[in-house]
């Protein structure tokens, strides 16, 4: 082997000995329950009362639960991906109620005007966000700063 080969391949070796641990700081740290509560308490929306639900509901391993500006916010970890996508499924409008949701069909035939909060779900990894309140403009942007976690 030619002696120049041999003095690229080290310094190759040395660029990667030296790149690799530093690249790893830049990488995103694994999402839990700590950085999802620490993300939502370091933004603008003023969390109140964050506590960790003992035992999980839903069938989840962990559960966390707060109120951001009189949304009550509940965060699930799974451990098992059929589980959580069950759920997932679960909490999701099916696209006719949401047509006639939207619409206001059922009051112009006379229904009474729905009781249920309007809700937001969103799904990152093994996590399940559920978010119930009135304001709409707020739901949006808590399912925002959960998928920017």
């Amino acid at each position: 082997m030619d002696s120049s080969k041999i003095i690229k391949v080290l310094i190759i070796l040395g660029a990667l000995i030296i790149g690799v641990p530093i690249l790893i700081q830049f990488l995103p740290e694994p999402l839990s329950m700590e950085r999802i509560s620490e993300g939502f308490q370091k933004s603008d929306l003023g969390v109140v009362d964050v506590q960790i639900v003992n035992p999980p509901i839903n069938e989840a391993v962990a559960q966390i639960s707060f109120t951001v500006g009189g949304a009550l916010v509940n965060v699930y970890q799974y451990d098992n991906e059929g589980t959580i996508a069950r759920y997932a499924e679960m909490y999701k409008k099916d696209p006719g109620t949401a047509i006639v949701e939207a619409w206001g069909l059922a009051q112009s035939l006379g229904a009474a005007p729905s009781k249920n909060k309007p809700e937001r779900v969103a799904r990152r990894k093994m996590f399940l966000l559920v978010v119930q309140g009135e304001d709409t403009a707020l739901l949006d942007r808590v399912v925002k700063i959960f998928l920017s976690l």
